[in-house]
């Protein structure tokens, strides 16, 4: 791998879905943008909320809709409109 190349581990997914993620007690909205098994990427208006290091738990709908799953997630970085996560 050569300087300013990064290879992830898996593959990411277009997964466009609201979800709610919480933090020190509060619970913020947000949407996926991608996903995969190792992580994602949240948008949300609330992204000052939130730091590189912070552990959230994230609220993720299954396709169906029908029933979610809760992910404890480390904030990798942020930008001006979300932030990725690393899911623990």
């Amino acid at each position: 791998m050569g300087t300013g190349e990064f290879r992830r581990r898996y593959e990411r997914r277009s997964y466009q879905s609201d979800v709610i993620f919480s933090l020190k007690g509060y619970a913020f909205g947000g949407m996926l943008k991608d996903i995969s098994m190792g992580g994602a990427f949240v948008l949300t208006l609330s992204v000052n909320q939130v730091q590189k290091g912070d552990v959230i738990t994230i609220s993720i709908p299954f396709t169906s809709g029908k029933k979610n799953v809760k992910r404890r997630a480390k904030v990798l970085w942020t930008s001006g409109d979300g932030f990725a996560v690393e899911f623990l």
